[in-house]
């Protein structure tokens, strides 16, 4: 089957769909999802500007907007709503670090890339204090279920399609410690737990 790339929110819904029915109510699904609504009031906002805009420009003949304005503007905005929280790394007198939920899901998808016959698809990523260990939280092989930094550590959700005739539980445990290692490399920041749901089949 096809595999689109597209730019999609964390949980799956296509930024360009909500943004083609956004004079249109919500759908079920967006009058629950906190990522939908998010996006959805950015992208009325955008929407707003864009038309007192449009309209300044109709009565004001030496303003001409200059080509390929729309697409300009609309990059910026899958920019910003796909851009999400942010996750504050280290804080300290002379300022803080931060990084964007968006960075840490390429970081995660460039992981993933790197185990053969996986395509990742959705991911959420959750963040809690890194001073103790929940029931139930997975830990790499060898370690314990305390904390060994105060810093944040991180809950990656990753939805992937697995490509056929692969061993699922052996692959996806490789894609688990990829993650595992790419976080801290990356970021420096402990992934606490992996989830990863396969979804999906698709022939290579």
């Amino acid at each position: 089957m096809a595999l689109e790339d597209i730019p999609r929110l964390g949980c799956g819904r296509s930024i360009d769909r909500i943004w083609a029915t956004i004079d249109r109510p919500p759908t079920a699904h967006e009058e629950h999802c906190k990522q939908c609504q998010t996006a959805r009031t950015r992208l009325q906002r955008l929407g707003e500007a864009t038309r007192l805009l449009r309209e300044s420009d109709l009565h004001d003949p030496a303003l001409k907007p200059r080509p390929g304005i729309e697409n300009a503007i609309m990059d910026v905005a899958r920019t910003e709503v796909r851009r999400g929280s942010s996750i504050l790394l280290r804080s300290a007198d002379n300022g803080t670090t931060e990084i964007s939920e968006q960075a840490l899901g390429s970081l995660i998808r460039v992981a993933a890339a790197a185990i053969p016959g996986v395509y990742s698809r959705r991911c959420r990523i959750e963040i809690r204090s890194g001073t103790a260990s929940l029931a139930g939280e997975d830990h790499p092989s060898g370690t314990t279920g305390t904390a060994t930094n105060d810093g944040p550590r991180l809950i990656v959700n990753l939805w992937v399609a697995a490509a056929r005739g692969i061993i699922i539980p052996r692959t996806m445990e490789a894609l688990r410690q990829e993650i595992r290692n790419a976080l801290p490399a990356g970021v420096g920041i402990g992934a606490g737990t992996v989830n990863i749901t396969v979804e999906d089949l698709y022939d290579v």
